[in-house]
């Protein structure tokens, strides 16, 4: 139904609004629109009297506070800014046109390998587009996304909320990190019968860490798990100083260098249902459309780690649109 009168609000109030409530702060607001923190509160203020009510509550040191109205009015304004995204895009077909922030997230274990790359090709593609990134634990990451603090995320595609679809990048199989000089640092592939009676140095965070330990119990092995971490960069310290052997799940493109860490990656010769490798994937939620900057970087994701585009199977109308993922 087409509005008789001129609505009263703006997308660029809806779009100080989002920033802010995301945000937490004012000053923060604006240093990512690069603008002044009254102008942020003046339009924050005009969209507060266009809907009849207050949206935001702030309060000194603490930041903004989103009220109960705030709260349903914060979905409303991202879905317009993204049918906002969406119309325009239908006229550009130039990345480098593109323009606004664009927040990522991505599991920790997987940011040192697929950020640099990513952030560095994004930027080359689409200049005019600010792209923030947070990283955290699979379970971290997802529970952003659902709260709308990130359009996109990294993430394994493994035990993943319904909620989310993914659309698949790469494959990660099982390895198993050895110290530089242990007897099977050379070996073209390692079985689990071979490092089934050592100390294993476990990577404890879900889904991978579990996943490692069924590799184990299917083998009708019981590892010997001497110590446990959440840090990537731990777990290859301590293999590195030979308090025992790691297996993780790694994808020979995205490999980091390990040889000069003095550790040696080498493939783990499994079998059974648990041998497939973990798929890596981007995530974003079912419910809503991804913006244009989203379905850009979706794109340049496929394209970098793929080879593929949005034709092969990209979201193109709404996240829930990539064939056969999730």
């Amino acid at each position: 139904m087409i509005p008789e009168q001129q609505p009263a609000l703006t997308l660029r109030q809806a779009w100080h609004f989002v920033v802010a409530a995301e945000s937490g702060t004012l000053a923060e607001a604006a240093r990512r629109l690069h603008m002044a923190p009254s102008a942020i509160s003046t339009s924050v203020a005009e969209l507060e009297r266009a809907v009849g009510s207050e949206l935001l509550v702030k309060r000194r040191a603490k930041g903004v506070t989103l009220t109960a109205t705030g709260r349903e009015v914060l979905g409303m304004a991202r879905d317009l800014l993204r049918l906002a995204d969406s119309i325009a895009a239908l006229s550009r077909e130039d990345r480098s046109q593109l323009r606004g922030p664009l927040t990522v997230g991505c599991d920790i274990t997987l940011g040192p390998t697929i950020i640099p790359a990513m952030l560095s090709d994004f930027a080359r593609q689409c200049p005019g587009v600010e792209v923030d990134f947070v990283e955290g634990f699979h379970e971290d990451v997802q529970e952003r996304l659902l709260a709308g603090a990130l359009d996109v995320a990294f993430v394994y595609n493994a035990a993943v909320d319904p909620a989310l679809t993914t659309v698949a990048l790469a494959t990660a199989a099982p390895h198993v990190l050895l110290p530089e000089h242990h007897r099977l640092a050379e070996a073209p592939t390692v079985r689990l019968a071979d490092i089934a009676e050592e100390p294993l140095v476990l990577f404890d965070s879900p889904p991978l860490g579990r996943r490692v330990l069924q590799l184990f119990e299917e083998a009708g092995a019981v590892p010997t798990v001497r110590h446990r971490s959440r840090s990537y960069a731990t777990v290859r310290s301590l293999v590195a100083v030979g308090r025992g052997i790691a297996v993780l799940y790694q994808q020979k493109a995205l490999e980091a260098p390990y040889a000069e860490l003095g550790v040696r990656l080498r493939p783990l010769s499994v079998r059974g249902a648990l041998a497939r490798p973990v798929q890596v994937a981007l995530a974003a939620p079912r419910s809503t459309r991804p913006s244009v900057r989203a379905r850009a970087w979706i794109d340049v994701a496929l394209e970098l780690f793929t080879g593929d585009g949005a034709a092969d199977g990209a979201p193109s109308g709404g996240a829930a649109g990539a064939a056969g993922a999730g």
